[in-house]
């Protein structure tokens, strides 16, 4: 009788555990409630080195830049293609910088406070206004990052984009990044992602084609945060770093041949973001 009772508590306790749970599976998205406003912040570091062994010294000269941009998304309407948005630029710092070019970079910018963007789900960022080049700059026309799919923790996808290489005009870097789904947050309302990726130089249609003995790689890093109630990427920090190699010309008669000139670039960005209260 004993044994009997033992084996039916047993029975009672076993069906009272959890069934084994399938990793959770969400979706990834940039929908913002419709008459939300979104401020955001944009610091960008551009630290550039260039150095030509065989020269005085091998002597290296550096530059680096910095920017800070306040903006304001307003989501207006959902569309089959994204979310449209309304952006108002609030502030631009840069530095270094003279006055007389910041002034006019802020006129610039401020002429942007009734353009319109478009927000695809899944990160894509599309310029409504054609020839409003200052705002395209601001915000980079920036690719699609996200997952179409359902994705579970420690899945990964894959996507290829395009960025601009800052200190080349008319040239694109060519992107193939990896993305993982690293954690949820308890509530499962914060999504925590890292990337990777590597790049190498594409020329515009029409941009002057780089001279033989051009090379151009680099990498690509970063993390990403989503807030899955908010509809937005709420922080997301990348670090691009671009080594490219020029040949030298050939020296007169005489000279010592120099090598190929280094150029090392290094792009820091942080995108911070929260609904205005």
């Amino acid at each position: 009788m004993a044994s009997r009772l033992v084996l039916c508590s047993l029975c009672a306790a076993a069906a009272l555990l959890p069934a084994a749970i399938p990793a959770q599976s969400v979706l990834l998205q940039i929908r913002p409630p419709i008459g939300d406003t979104i401020r955001m912040r944009l610091s960008q570091t551009v630290e550039m080195t260039g150095t030509t062994p065989g020269g005085p010294d091998d002597a290296s000269q550096s530059m680096t830049t910095s920017i800070d941009i306040y903006t304001r998304a307003i989501a207006k309407q959902w569309t089959s293609s994204g979310t449209l948005m309304q952006t108002i630029t609030d502030s631009v710092t840069m530095n270094p910088s003279s006055a007389a070019s910041l002034a006019d970079f802020k006129r610039r910018a401020l002429l942007a406070k009734t353009s319109m963007i478009r927000v695809s789900t899944d990160g894509a960022v599309e310029v409504m206004d054609q020839d409003n080049r200052e705002l395209r700059n601001l915000f980079g026309e920036m690719p699609a990052m996200l997952s179409r799919g359902m994705v579970a923790v420690g899945e990964k996808w894959t996507r290829e984009m395009q960025i601009p290489l800052s200190g080349a005009p008319g040239a694109l870097g060519a992107v193939r990044a990896t993305f993982q789904l690293d954690s949820l947050s308890r509530t499962g309302d914060i999504a925590f992602i890292s990337m990777r990726g590597s790049l190498s130089r594409v020329s515009l249609p029409g941009a002057i084609a780089p001279a033989a003995g051009y090379e151009t790689s680099g990498t690509l890093s970063g993390t990403i945060q989503i807030d899955r109630r908010l509809g937005w990427i709420t922080d997301s920090r990348s670090t691009i770093q671009v080594k490219s190699s020029i040949a030298a010309f050939s020296a007169p008669r005489g000279q010592a041949q120099r090598g190929p000139m280094l150029v090392r670039t290094r792009i820091t960005q942080w995108i911070r973001a929260m609904r205005a209260r």
